[in-house]
């Protein structure tokens, strides 16, 4: 029997290894961390910006933290399509949140950067994680925390290739 993940085919797992073993746990994991992270969203944008799609919300925290971002590098970041990427620009234009302008580079392309307010609302979101993620890890030792950031990236980069 065989499965298919992110375009590839793989046999089903058959063994019991400890490889195997551990390789359930990871997907255990990250099942759990993508339920908590989807959990986390949806709080924040009821307690942030309730008015918002939970896609727009992803796009302007990326923009607060990034800009001024074009909608190339918002498709990178956050792996949203790109008409769903150009309808929330549209909208978080449109209700005050984003302004754009032309990139200097190139003049067809659009940056867009947040209004003052939406930068002091979405950089208290970015506060906020980041103190979360702090309070996460704060009983681990720096060198867990070291080690974490290595492995994570080496699964990301593996994973995704960013």
């Amino acid at each position: 029997m065989r499965s298919v993940c992110r375009g590839k085919i793989y046999a089903d797992p058959v063994s019991s290894t400890q490889r195997e073993a551990d390789i359930r746990s990871i997907q255990a994991g990250i099942s759990q961390l993508v339920r908590g992270s989807r959990k986390a969203l949806i709080t924040n944008v009821a307690l942030i910006a309730p008015e918002m799609a939970p896609a727009a919300f992803v796009i302007m925290t990326q923009i607060a933290d990034t800009f001024p971002a074009s909608p190339a590098a918002l498709i990178a970041a956050t792996g949203l399509d790109r008409s769903v990427v150009s309808r929330h620009l549209t909208a978080l234009t449109r209700d005050g949140y984003l302004v754009s302008e032309p990139d200097p580079h190139d003049g067809r392309v659009a940056l867009f950067s947040p209004t003052p307010d939406a930068a002091e609302k979405f950089s208290a979101v970015s506060k906020a994680r980041h103190g979360w993620t702090a309070d996460v890890v704060s009983d681990w030792t720096q060198q867990d925390v070291s080690v974490f950031v290595l492995l994570l990236d080496r699964f990301n980069q593996s994973a995704y290739g960013n």
